[in-house]
């Protein structure tokens, strides 16, 4: 079955393809030709050869397709026996695909097709321009060839005309451009600098050709001039300067006339000026600008271009400026002014008026008064504080520069300050960042008011920021306060004036228009910010870092002082223990708890250990000076002590206690001897009697204590046996005895071979 179908597809392609053969062979196609003008009718021819396989004894016929549309059949027509032809009234598609088929019946083959392409003209040259480079004469014109079509090639060609002079004679020069190019440098030979040629472009294509507008104009005209040099800049009169000038490097050569402008803006003027003239004139002659002030600094710069009627000639850039001034003379005009007069304390304030003029530079003011002849101060500021005398009515004010003096202007004085103030409901609205308007209502109460002082100054600045204040109209009720900084509160006042005086003012605190911060405020700051807010701003967090700290360190001295009120034994212990005064100490019984009080706590060790004297202290006592305690008795020892061996030189005692009897004794004892101890010449000295009244060892009657044994005073110490207190008791019974004083066991001395 397989083998069927494939023989089957192989007959179907073979078949086809026999008959594209013989269709190809069948027909030839021709039209006039394969690009014709968009719009315009095409027509097309069909020849049938008479060895067609598809005509041979065949009923036929032939039809038209128009890009794969069978085409209306009132469009074809038969030429001859075997010529059919098509005629397309309009082709307006770009790319047009059209076949001649031969159709038997229902059944049409295609025998051949042509295509057709609808294309335009070239599109007119549009902005043609041309400019000359005066340093390197190049005479370079471009233009804009607008949509160009990529299958049709565009030939452009350039034209330039020109009148010889004296003549009549035209000159005509025609380059072609190169594929592609828009733009073409012109040689130097085809055009004149001064003489005025016409200049246009032809573009060409198949299908006709375009030409751009004339450009009609003189070379030089199109030149972009280098900017010129000032030389040199002379005052040779009052109020001119004279300048000298020249071309630039590049363009010295050229001879003609020129227009010339000339820039000129005061320098740290107050009138800040700025004057153009203009000229037409030839390089490096000189030019004359006069009517300007005198005493002033002016700023010029220069430029030029070739006409200033030509619509093709453009300025140069501005020349680098140079400074000069004019010839100074005495200021003149005068000051517009302000007194404030408080008992003999007067504050002049003044600045130029509209019709002042410096006419120089560094100026300085002279206050002075007529009756009596004093001059009140002098200053290079623009205000003055001086003292006045009762009888001075008017003072007068000059400026002076380094030519002259300028007439005095007359300031009365007002010392009557009592009179009318104007109404203070006052409206203030800020304008922009750095104006406000200020309006002011009602009328004073008299009609004399001759006019109003606006005075104001900035509220923070440090120190106080100078006084400022202009002049009014009476007739005048509002107005605008220009060049204040942004974003800063001013305080205003609005005085009125009288013939006689000076009105109460009205005071208010004007702001100009603030908005939003422009920058996020900074947490870790303390200080108030001034700058990008736009306005007067405090931060909340400056309060919180300075409460929350205080807080915190107040809350742990609260917790310190309760805690050491609450645990003041174990504070106390820790800090300043109880150590016992050897001089003020007496013997009592003790027991645990109270030889432990005031003492730092320790570690048991489970061995007895030795425990020496921590003060052990000897006294010499004079042979003639007998015992006035009444605690000493004679003949009080129990035991004799041999006498001392006069070879030693010191005497050593080492009082041992028990681990258990330590607990409760305090390791501290007072030796007395009889005679000087370094001779060692006295037998033992008896014991100083302890304050204690518990009862002493051995007693039967707690109430009177057993005497010591005395011992007599001799030449010299004999052997020195143990202390020991009872010596017929047990040594039970005597344990018991020392517990009760621990002091006194402290004192049992033993071994007393090494004594």
């Amino acid at each position: 079955m397989a083998s069927v179908w494939l023989v089957l597809v192989l007959w179907i392609f073979v078949n086809a393809l026999i008959k594209v053969i013989q269709a190809s062979s069948c027909a030839q196609i021709h039209t006039p030709a394969s690009v014709v003008l968009a719009g315009s009718p095409v027509s097309v021819s069909c020849s049938i050869e008479d060895d067609c396989p598809l005509t041979k004894g065949k009923d036929f016929r032939v039809a038209w397709k128009i890009n794969n549309h069978f085409a209306p059949s009132n469009l074809s027509y038969q030429e001859s026996n075997r010529t059919y032809g098509l005629i397309i009234p309009s082709l307006l598609d770009t790319d047009t695909f059209i076949q001649c088929a031969v159709c038997e019946g229902e059944n049409c083959q295609i025998v051949n097709g042509v295509q057709v392409k609808a294309r335009y003209p070239p599109p007119i040259p549009k902005n043609l321009s041309c400019s000359l480079n005066l340093t390197s004469k190049r005479f370079l014109c471009q233009w804009d060839p607008g949509q160009e079509m990529s299958d049709i090639a565009t030939e452009y060609t350039l034209h330039i005309f020109r009148v010889m002079s004296g003549s009549k004679k035209v000159l005509s020069y025609k380059y072609v451009i190169p594929y592609g190019a828009h733009v073409y440098l012109i040689p130097r030979e085809s055009y004149p600098l001064l003489s005025k040629v016409e200049i246009n472009v032809t573009a060409v294509n198949v299908l006709g050709n375009a030409t751009s507008e004339t450009l009609k104009l003189i070379p030089i005209e199109t030149a972009m001039f280098d900017p010129p040099e000032i030389n040199r800049i002379e005052a040779d009169a009052v109020g001119c300067l004279n300048y000298s000038w020249s071309l630039g490097k590049s363009q010295q050569w050229l001879t003609i006339n020129i227009s010339l402008e000339l820039r000129l803006k005061t320098v740290n003027d107050r009138q800040n000026k700025e004057l153009v003239v203009a000229f037409t004139e030839k390089p490096r002659s000189k030019l004359n600008v006069c009517d300007l002030f005198h005493g002033t600094n002016y700023s010029t710069t220069m430029r030029v271009k070739y006409s200033s009627l030509s619509k093709w000639s453009e300025w140069s850039e501005w020349s680098d400026p140079k400074i000069a001034a004019t010839v100074m003379k005495a200021p003149s005009g005068s000051l517009d002014t302000w007194l404030k007069v408080d008992d003999q304390n007067a504050q002049l304030y003044w600045k130029p008026s509209e019709n002042f003029r410096a006419n120089g530079w560094n100026l300085f003011y002279t206050v002075e008064s007529m009756e009596p002849k004093k001059i009140l101060c002098v200053t290079q500021e623009s205000h003055c504080f001086f003292n006045l005398i009762e009888r001075v009515e008017k003072v007068y004010l000059r400026a002076t520069n380094a030519a002259a003096s300028s007439n005095h202007t007359e300031v009365p004085v007002y010392r009557n300050r009592g009179l009318g103030s104007v109404s203070c409901s006052s409206n203030v609205h800020p304008q922009s960042e750095t104006s406000v308007e200020i309006e002011w209502g009602g009328t004073p109460a008299s009609l004399s008011v001759t006019g109003y002082v606006l005075e104001w100054r900035s509220l923070n600045e440090m120190p106080a920021a100078p006084l400022s204040f202009t002049l009014m109209d009476k007739n005048i009720s509002s107005t605008i306060l220009t060049g204040l900084r942004p974003y800063q509160p001013y305080e205003v006042s609005i005085y009125p004036k009288y013939d006689k005086g000076i009105g109460i003012p009205c005071t208010l605190v004007a702001y100009s228009i603030q908005k939003a911060s422009s920058v996020a405020p900074v947490l870790n700051t303390m200080r108030e910010y001034s700058n990008e807010r736009n306005g007067t701003i405090r931060d909340g967090i400056e309060m919180m870092l300075f409460v929350i700290p205080a807080c915190i360190g107040l809350s742990l001295l609260v917790f310190v002082v309760f805690a050491c009120f609450g645990k003041h034994e174990r504070v106390k212990m820790c800090l300043w223990p109880i150590i016992p005064d050897p001089a003020n100490s007496s013997i009592k019984r003790w027991t645990t708890t109270d030889s432990m009080q005031g003492m730092p706590p320790f570690k048991e060790d489970k061995e007895p250990v030795l425990v020496y004297l921590s003060h052990f202290s000897l006294l010499d006592l004079d042979e003639k000076e007998p015992f006035k305690s009444d605690y000493v008795k004679e003949n009080q020892w129990s035991h004799h002590i041999d006498s001392c061996d006069e070879s030693h030189s010191s005497f050593q005692t080492c009082v041992r206690c028990d681990s258990e009897l330590d607990r409760d004794s305090v390791p501290y004892a007072t030796v007395l001897f009889e005679g000087p101890y370094q001779n060692h010449s006295s037998c033992p000295p008896p014991y100083v009697r302890s304050e204690s009244t518990q009862p002493l060892l051995g007693a039967d009657d707690p109430g009177s204590p057993p005497p010591y044994e005395n011992v007599s005073p001799r030449g010299s110490v004999s052997k020195v046996q143990r202390f020991t207190a009872f010596p017929q008791n047990s040594t039970e019974e005597n344990e018991e005895l020392w517990e009760e004083f621990p002091m006194l066991r402290s004192l049992e001395i033993t071994d007393t071979d090494h004594i």
